[in-house]
């Protein structure tokens, strides 16, 4: 009785891999992303017995005129590791693109590719502070209300350098000069919109 279940368990591997070998369209992984779907043979992007490689990505997606690669993508001038950012045969409609900032050159700056949401304000070395896999800083906690140096993460809006505007602020301070950068005379840490006096910018709205 085993020798027969060891014999039905061979011929179903052995039919399973000739149907398999005879039926290109069972080893399909999966749709194409709109990105390949004109592409009709498999193997213009995968070779037998050795899936997809590099250098067959580059075959399509080489540029040799590396000026014209756009500045946020310019880490592709490495030309390898396509598979790790890269896979197809997903889902319909998806995109074909995970980022993974881990095989990047740590030479390379945050700021070469996303906007500086601090102005310059914390220079260029985001990591300091931001993790590359989540980019959430972890267990930040605002300094206590004693601090005095809010200008050193907070830029002023414009409209604190406007003289009229400005002269307005300092008159309701009842002081005859505050610096822009002095964000602690007048604004809250807890609650950034809510100010220590009520001034008057009427005249302002006026034509």
């Amino acid at each position: 009785m085993k020798r027969t279940f060891y014999t039905l368990g061979l011929l179903s591997i052995l039919a399973f891999s000739i149907w398999l070998f005879l039926y290109d369209d069972a080893a399909e992984p999966g749709p194409l992303s709109p990105y390949h779907e004109d592409v009709q043979a498999c193997t213009a992007c995968h070779r037998p017995w050795h899936g997809v490689s590099d250098e067959q990505c580059l075959e399509c997606h080489d540029a040799p005129d590396k000026t014209a690669v756009r500045r946020e993508i310019r880490f592709h001038e490495e030309r390898k590791n396509c598979l790790v950012c890269h896979r197809e045969h997903r889902m319909l409609g998806t995109t074909i693109s995970r980022m993974d900032h881990t095989i990047l050159n740590e030479k390379l700056m945050c700021s070469q590719c996303h906007f500086d949401r601090h102005d310059g304000l914390f220079g260029e070395n985001c990591r300091q502070c931001h993790g590359i896999t989540s980019w959430r800083v972890q267990g930040y906690r605002h300094p206590g209300a004693g601090r005095i140096d809010c200008f050193k993460c907070h830029k002023p809006p414009g409209s604190h350098y406007d003289v009229r505007y400005w002269s307005l602020i300092v008159k309701d301070m009842s002081q005859e000069s505050i610096a822009p950068e002095d964000c602690w005379q007048c604004h809250s840490i807890y609650h950034w919109r809510e100010l220590k006096m009520a001034h008057n910018l009427s005249p302002l709205m006026t034509p």
